[in-house]
């Protein structure tokens, strides 16, 4: 994924502020942990980094590329909440395979595309749904 690096970071909502120039240098292979109390901005920060906040100043680097004005799905990065807010009925290796599965769906010819929607959905519905794929693929 490469380096991130975050200089001034500023995120607003109305005028209440909740980053006040947060910077940040993230060699890549490094793990780095954000501490600190409830309502701080670790994850205001982090949703900042991931793409999923608009910032109101400063800027975000991944790698050499500023990824201010860059969808949360072109980032190449994501994050896993703290509590169980994705998919409480997976364990942990399932909740993070899930994304990995979806940038699947995006990628590659149609065939993949169906693959990889198979695979995803017959962890949701079982059995059944295995079944009607391999009949559908076969068509």
């Amino acid at each position: 994924m490469g380096s991130v690096t975050v200089k001034g970071l500023v995120k607003q909502y109305n005028d209440v502020p909740a980053l006040k120039g947060v910077d940040l240098d993230i060699q890549e292979g490094e793990f780095y942990a954000l501490l600190g109390p409830s309502g701080c901005g670790k994850t205001t920060t982090m949703r900042c980094i991931a793409g999923f906040e608009d910032i109101t100043e400063g800027d975000i680097f991944i790698g050499d590329k500023r990824v201010n004005d860059v969808a949360a799905n072109r980032r190449n990065c994501g994050m896993v909440f703290q509590s169980y807010a994705l998919f409480p009925h997976y364990n942990v290796f399932e909740n993070v395979a899930y994304s990995l599965t979806v940038r699947d769906l995006y990628k590659g010819s149609v065939g993949n595309r169906v693959k990889s929607f198979g695979r995803l959905m017959s962890k949701k519905f079982g059995k059944q749904l295995k079944i009607f794929m391999r009949k559908l693929w076969k068509l």
